[in-house]
């Protein structure tokens, strides 16, 4: 992001609540499976009916030849389906474009961020607007129920998109839903199959470490005023799925918040193993400023994980590597490799990392891109 403090922490609470919806290495068979997909353009497909997350039944139009994404980060998803380019979008809410800013995304697929935001600039829609852009098709948060029901109001098409559950399975949920709509099944199977075989591997090497060994984590969104904006132990909330599938404990989880600020006595109380700081976009700051004490306001130095130098980040991925999106398989092994590193001490995560965007997004990532996205603080530990 290329705003200053106060306005990184909004975007990083807007995307929180955009999400809630207002509530080891590859094979090269795999290779190249994930390299024979489709052309990169939306396939006429006849009128034609789905069923959305929300359980609504939506009457696709035989072609589709406009989109606009309402308060779901799905771009990169889209992104993903379509081999690394964003065609047809015409319209976004601001917020997701500023979200988009500064992501792998961005570099890929620059047209995505290229779009009308007009009706949505503010954080309040306007679908008398968007019925003016006159997209086709409209994905949006299923459980945004009320701002669907404005848009479908005015004439508007809406397929909803649901964002909780494990970030490892919903852009797979996401990518289904997306062939379904566009009426090509099947389209992401050797993608998906990739990504599985990334997330298994993950998964048993974590789920090796006994339950006396388990490590406690916090995933840190941000700060502001003295207190750490932290992601919370809202049931079905990425945090809790993380902490299930990655077998960890997630000290938030007796919380029913998806994001909540907390003081320096509260943190102290959790005392976690490991900080895992979401990357720049949703989090106003690095690992580094957190190893070195240095978030205004607030005394970090006396918990465990600063001292045992044991606070990490990312750079943006495709999308932050916490909240749902294409790029988790290897999320899953990065967060693996940082609370279980005997474990994972085989796997090559810039290697995954090229390979993975290679496979997924048809894009060509160097090793010092890869390595950056894996560790923005190298060097400033």
């Amino acid at each position: 992001m290329k705003s200053k403090f106060g306005a990184l922490i909004a975007l990083a609470l807007a995307g929180s609540v955009a999400l809630a919806g207002c509530s080891s290495g590859s094979s090269s068979s795999s290779a190249t499976a994930a390299s024979e997909t489709t052309a990169n353009t939306p396939q006429q497909t006849g009128p034609h009916t789905v069923t959305d997350h929300s359980g609504a039944q939506v009457e696709i139009p035989a072609q589709i030849n406009s989109v606009a994404f309402e308060q779901i980060p799905l771009v990169s998803t889209y992104v993903a389906y379509f081999d690394g380019e964003a065609p047809n979008i015409v319209a976004t809410s601001e917020r997701l474009v500023n979200m988009m800013d500064d992501t792998m995304l961005a570099e890929i697929a620059p047209e995505a961020l290229d779009v009308d935001t007009s009706f949505d600039n503010q954080g309040t829609i306007n679908a008398e607007t968007l019925l003016g852009i006159g997209p086709d098709v409209v994905f949006n948060n299923a459980r945004n129920a009320q701002n669907r029901g404005a848009m479908e109001a005015a004439g508007l098409t809406v397929v909803g998109f649901d964002t909780m559950g494990a970030p490892t399975d919903t852009y797979v949920r996401w990518l289904r839903l997306l062939e379904d709509v566009y009426n090509e099944p099947g389209k992401n199977d050797a993608k998906i199959a990739y990504g599985d075989t990334l997330i298994n591997d993950a998964e048993a090497r974590a789920s090796r470490v006994p339950e006396d060994q388990k490590r406690s984590a916090l995933i840190v969104m941000g700060a502001n005023k003295g207190m750490l904006v932290v992601a919370g132990g809202q049931d079905g909330w990425f945090t809790d799925r993380w902490a299930e599938t990655m077998n960890f404990t997630n000290v938030t989880a007796d919380s029913q918040e998806g994001t909540m600020p907390v003081n320096a006595e509260q943190l102290q109380a959790w005392d976690p193993d490991v900080i895992l700081v979401t990357g720049k976009g949703q989090s106003s700051m690095t690992a580094a400023e957190i190893l070195n004490n240095q978030v205004e306001g607030i005394d970090l130095s006396t918990l465990r994980a600063v001292q045992n130098g044991e606070v990490y980040t990312t750079e943006l991925g495709m999308w932050n590597w916490f909240t749902p999106g294409p790029d988790a398989p290897v999320a899953a092994n990065w967060i693996g490799s940082k609370l279980y590193p005997a474990e994972f001490d085989d796997v090559d995560l810039v290697t995954m990392t090229q390979d993975y965007y290679a496979q997924m997004y048809g894009h060509q990532v160097s090793g010092e891109r890869a390595a950056k996205i894996l560790d923005p603080d190298a060097g400033l530990r």
